[in-house]
């Protein structure tokens, strides 16, 4: 039997976070699934948790490349979704070293570490104890609206030390991160009823052939097969 590519699950919904630990997660995310799948997952400028249902704990770090895992029936996971710049703070480690990789905690964290956090007491101070770097957050911020060279001027800092500090504390080059960002816009407008042109240009894209071959390259799809699918 052919597996279809889907990205709608049987069960799947976003909460926000505690209020203690909104200063390094994005949201926290459940989902269930019934029946046997493979999953379009499309880089969102995120790392996550993932807890199985089993206790494995998993790193996903953050991605300039579409995942397609498959997803047996039964499959029951819950997510802590990182904010970039809280990556390294969080994981204590180079974030580059887990671009476009998923691993097991015990890798990341070491198994004792990885091991307690199936506590949700030990979770939640662990996070609360997080502190994101500083530079990296306003890098995060200024390069939603700013070109590289902008942000880093902003920041006082040279294009190959932001390279430096967005690599190490995100895992992404600034660059990558735009790429990102902008696709995430571009999908988020596509799909509140923008048409594909006005969606294109306000999330930054030159003209059509530079979404198609943006999308494509981030996604496996050009954007009408994206949207199609997301919205199937």
């Amino acid at each position: 039997m052919t597996e279809a590519v889907v990205t709608i699950v049987d069960s799947y919904r976003e909460l926000p976070p505690p209020p203690e630990w909104r200063h390094a997660v994005f949201c926290v995310w459940e989902q269930r699934v019934v029946a046997d799948r493979i999953q379009r997952v499309l880089p969102d400028g995120h790392a996550d948790l993932l807890i199985h249902d089993s206790g494995l704990l998993e790193v996903v770090g953050l991605s300039d490349e579409v995942a397609l895992p498959h997803l047996p029936a039964g499959t029951q996971l819950r997510g802590v979704r990182l904010r970039p710049e809280a990556v390294a703070s969080v994981l204590r480690i180079d974030a580059a070293s887990l671009r476009n990789r998923t691993v097991t905690a015990d890798d990341v964290l070491g198994s004792r570490r990885a091991r307690s956090l199936s506590d949700p007491h030990a979770l939640d101070s662990w996070l609360r104890s997080v502190r994101p770097d500083e530079l990296a957050t306003a890098a995060v911020r200024l390069l939603t609206s700013h070109s590289v060279s902008g942000t880093a001027d902003q920041l006082g800092l040279s294009a190959r030390q932001l390279q430096r500090v967005m690599a190490t504390t995100t895992g992404l080059t600034p660059k990558a991160f735009q790429r990102v960002a902008r696709l995430q816009r571009f999908l988020r407008d596509a799909e509140c009823g923008a048409s594909l042109a006005t969606a294109a240009a306000v999330a930054g894209y030159a003209d059509q052939s530079h979404l198609t071959r943006e999308v494509r390259a981030l996604s496996g799809l050009t954007p009408v097969q994206l949207l199609t699918e997301r919205s199937a």
